[in-house]
């Protein structure tokens, strides 16, 4: 399934620590169970990040975001393409 997070900025963030959070993602490890499909940076607070993932485990994604807490105000939902939304919406109008 996938999902997108949105990482806002922790209001006390400074560029020092927003520099930290760049260092600290350069070596970071996704958690076993998710994959990263696309990240965006901006130079925005609020998202400060855009990422979309792939997670069969739904404990990897809590364990990401948990791993960002400290810097980052974090929203995870599920998504889906276009095209998968509308081939399940299609097949749910006809019975299937």
């Amino acid at each position: 399934m996938k999902f997108v997070a949105l990482f806002s900025q922790k209001q006390a963030n400074d560029q020092a620590k927003m520099a930290e959070a760049m260092g600290r993602r350069a070596d970071y490890q996704f958690p076993t169970g998710m994959r990263l499909i696309g990240e965006y940076w901006s130079s925005s607070t609020n998202p400060s990040v855009v990422a979309i993932y792939e997670a069969d485990d739904p404990a990897a994604l809590l364990i990401n975001s948990v791993s960002w807490q400290d810097m980052f105000d974090i929203q995870v939902f599920p998504v889906s393409t276009y095209e998968e939304g509308l081939d399940k919406l299609t097949r749910h109008l006809a019975g299937e």
